[in-house]
């Protein structure tokens, strides 16, 4: 993480080692760009779109 400097990407160690549910910010508070946590299913949503074409 500390190559995406050069992007203004400061990321919060603390806030990204939490292991908080949903969507969550862990860069830090000085940095230039906002960088979230997404969390995702991504096998749910294949299965969901693979049955829609069935």
């Amino acid at each position: 993480m500390a190559t995406l400097g050069f992007a203004g990407i400061e990321i919060d160690q603390a806030r990204n080692e939490a292991r908080e549910r949903g969507i969550r910010r862990i860069s830090s508070d000085a940095s230039a760009v906002t960088v979230l946590v997404v969390p995702t299913d991504e096998e749910l949503q294949i299965a969901r779109q693979t049955a829609a074409m069935l």
